[in-house]
């Protein structure tokens, strides 16, 4: 019979000192009798691999439960399985670490390449994920990332969130399109607006979205200079409360400790609400805080909610400011009473 005399040819091979040899014929052995006991007993010792010799004692013990040595030499290879997770995880999380610093440091490109490397290496890592979700500029790969994230941390409110934003731009290429065209990446804009273009039903739309491409294609051709929304929204914002800020003084005085006005200087953080609102509700982008505020993935914000809220802003705009002047006119009023 084939098998005994292969499992004859082994034991020689063992008691020769030529293990590589009888580690070989063994695993041929077991090949033809995946139950062959005493095969598999020796490969627990042959194999090099900490996972394969685990798999040699789990064959064992499936094939004879009662089996005490090798259940007891199973434990210690677990154990030492276990080391080595352990001491792989803080390599890992290390690395991590390493890669955070590289991203305060400005060199984004290389800490990128290091998540992908960890990636591969410590996939029950969560902060591996949510690195290479944060860093990476392709949307599929964010998805990736963000789904083993969401595995590992199902709990994770924000890391859902974002997840659900990128899913609705992958399902949305026009969205998507618009979305890379507002981060200033014109190229995968350009790419995003063709796969829309082909999903459009009317002839209208295709036309939209045919002006959005030439007007790109400019762009990229005469290199002008990209401003992110958050920068737009920072600027417009900053405008009523600068006039305020200024106001304020002519009110006051240059030494406002002198003529302390409590409420005027309050009026001041009412300005800033305000522009803050109006700003955002004239910057028409997939500005992460819409989604906050309407909690939809892809929300931009419909006309009549831009509109409330445009509404609302220069309320708490011009509340101050009228107060300001009634103020001022109080006080000229009392001046010339007491010429």
């Amino acid at each position: 019979m084939r098998e005994a005399t292969l499992l004859q040819q082994a034991m020689s091979a063992v008691r020769a000192g030529r293990e590589l040899t009888a580690r070989d014929i063994f695993l041929e052995v077991v090949e033809i009798n995946p139950r062959n006991e005493t095969a598999w007993i020796w490969l627990t010792g042959l194999l090099d691999n900490l996972d394969d010799c685990i798999y040699a004692c789990e064959q064992v013990l499936e094939i004879n439960p009662q089996n005490a040595s090798v259940r007891q030499y199973l434990s210690q290879l677990q154990v030492e399985k276990d080391k080595q997770r352990e001491k792989q995880r803080l390599h890992v999380e290390e690395q991590a670490g390493q890669a955070r610093e590289l991203v305060k440091a400005g060199r984004s490109a290389e800490a990128l390449e290091m998540a992908r490397f960890l990636s591969r290496e410590g996939e029950s890592i969560a902060d591996v994920w949510r690195l290479l979700a944060e860093l990476s500029p392709d949307i599929d790969e964010q998805l990736s990332a963000l789904e083993k994230l969401l595995a590992l941390t199902p709990g994770d409110a924000k890391s859902r969130q974002e997840f659900e934003r990128l899913q609705h731009f992958k399902k949305n290429p026009l969205d998507l399109a618009e979305m890379y065209e507002e981060q200033g990446n014109i190229e995968k804009a350009i790419q995003a607006y063709g796969i829309a273009a082909l999903q459009v039903k009317s002839k209208s739309e295709q036309n939209n979205i045919y002006w959005k491409t030439v007007r790109l294609e400019n762009l990229r051709q005469e290199q002008i200079a990209h401003i992110s929304p958050t920068v737009s929204i920072a600027r417009l914002t900053a405008g009523p409360p600068l006039l305020y800020f200024m106001l304020l003084f002519i009110h006051v005085g240059l030494n406002p400790v002198a003529n302390p006005d409590f409420i005027a200087w309050f009026g001041f953080f009412w300005t800033m609400l305000g522009g803050f609102m109006i700003a955002l509700a004239s910057v028409r982008s997939h500005h992460r805080l819409w989604t906050l505020i309407f909690k939809n993935a892809g929300s931009r914000g419909t006309p009549a909610a831009r509109l409330s809220m445009s509404a609302a802003g220069w309320i708490l705009v011009i509340l101050p400011f009228v107060f300001l002047f009634l103020t001022a006119f109080d006080r000229l009023m009392l001046y010339l009473a007491s010429l």
